[in-house]
């Protein structure tokens, strides 16, 4: 049972998470605390998990990836929440809170400061990124279960990214490792550089892409069959629940975690494929991605560090993608590797060795 358990840990952060809009003040800041040590300290402590069990029971492991919505539902809004002027009280949060936990919500609310709510943001936006958008990512690879595309969509829409489920699908995958993927890094190349062209040429080409299937179904561009313009309005509608709890303070908060979640997305695409190259036409192959089985980070983030077997079968199942400890290893697990990222000198001195060697073994070999 501890191989269907272990993807439960997850969902049982988010409760963590929420506990700091709720108690206000330096409790904002719980949810990054306790993600850092349990990602960062688990992987160092539990090592590599090279192991492929055969479930028999795959229902199970559904089960958190459709409590994401809900959950983090619930956290954005209690974000929103504690945004809130007093004696406001949006949709009765405050008072739900003091009434199940004997706490003066309302009051502690007021306590908190502009440096408690950077705390906040930090770890709502990781929280969506690591829950929201990785289980979004599993879900939006399902084109033929329209429901579970979008509820995808909806936790894609927390950090205004719905036009992921577009482009990483139908874009990414198709042209990872080649010059014309703007979601796979090249040699050299910072991430915050990467950012900002993964970001924009990301949103260019869904829209590209998206363009195209309304042509050939006959449909306008302008129309409600856009999934593009559909996710804007999804976030829109975020937007708009924040404003109301908390106007514009209620804004900055929801753009600021959605900032952060969106660049955590951009820098774990920076570290699964920095410096890999593939021709335009070679089959995807594990060679093609950076890969890593620390036990915490596929945990926590249902497999996604077998990154090379996921490119290798985008439809695949989480729970069923092949471990390939052959593959190209990223140097630590997910956590500690993005934070090696944010500093490219430290970041070029751990990868570059490795780079070198992927290039000897395998460019090399096909030249």
């Amino acid at each position: 049972m501890s191989h269907y358990a272990k993807y439960f840990l997850t969902p049982a952060l988010v409760p963590t998470a929420l506990l700091g809009p709720l108690l206000g003040g330096a409790w904002l800041w719980l949810g990054i605390a306790v993600v850092a040590l349990l990602v960062v300290g688990g992987d160092t402590l539990l090592g590599n998990d090279p192991s492929e069990p055969r479930y028999r029971h795959p229902w199970i492991l559904e089960i958190p990836l459709q409590l994401a919505l809900p959950l983090l539902t619930l956290l954005l809004l209690a974000l929103a929440w504690s945004a809130g002027p007093p004696p406001s009280d949006f949709l009765g949060i405050g008072a739900l809170t003091s009434r199940l936990t004997g706490i003066d919500a309302l009051a502690a609310r007021e306590r908190t400061l502009w440096w408690h709510y950077v705390g906040g943001c930090l770890s709502i936006g990781f929280i969506v990124a690591g829950y929201g958008t990785n289980v979004a990512h599993e879900l939006c690879h399902r084109v033929g279960r329209r429901r579970h595309v979008v509820v995808g969509r909806w936790l894609l829409a927390m950090s205004g990214n719905a036009d992921f489920s577009i482009e990483h699908v139908y874009g990414h995958h198709a042209r990872v490792g080649t010059p014309a993927d703007p979601a796979s890094a090249r040699r050299g190349e910072n991430v915050y550089a990467f950012f900002l062209r993964s970001t924009i040429g990301g949103h260019l080409s869904a829209w590209c892409l998206e363009r195209a299937r309304l042509r050939r179904r006959g449909k306008s561009v302008v129309s409600r069959h856009n999934q593009i313009l559909t996710g804007y309005a999804m976030s829109l509608l975020w937007i708009a629940l924040f404003y109301v709890a908390a106007g514009r303070l209620g804004i900055a908060l929801f753009l600021a975690q959605a900032l952060v979640a969106k660049f955590v997305l951009e820098v774990v695409n920076y570290m699964e494929h920095y410096g890999l190259t593939r021709r335009p036409g070679e089959k995807v192959l594990p060679k093609h991605s950076w890969n890593t089985n620390r036990r915490m980070s596929a945990m926590i983030l249902y497999s996604l560090t077998r990154h090379s077997a996921h490119h290798e079968s985008g439809t695949r199942p989480f729970w069923s993608l092949p471990a390939y400890p052959h593959a190209p290893e990223m140097p630590h697990g997910y956590l500690t590797t993005l934070v090696i990222c944010l500093v490219p000198p430290l970041w070029r001195r751990v990868i570059d060795p490795r780079l070198t060697e992927w290039h000897r073994r395998y460019a090399a070999a096909a030249a």
